[in-house]
């Protein structure tokens, strides 16, 4: 269930990301597609990989 919410999450950050650029900015649908990546990677890989390391530190790490 979890991974169903992280999916919905970066498919929502995506197409955001894309509408907005293409719209906003006026760039390409190219273009768009490119920065929305980026800034899904940014906002979701990050958080993700951050959660996981968390996950599996001990009370001492850190």
């Amino acid at each position: 269930m979890r991974w169903l919410a992280v999916l919905a999450y970066t498919g929502v950050v995506f197409g955001f990301g894309a509408v907005v650029w293409h719209w906003g900015m006026g760039k390409s649908w190219d273009d768009s597609f490119s920065f929305a990546l980026t800034m899904t990677m940014s906002a979701v890989g990050g958080r993700w990989i951050a959660a996981v390391i968390l996950r599996r530190a001990g009370r001492g790490d850190g």
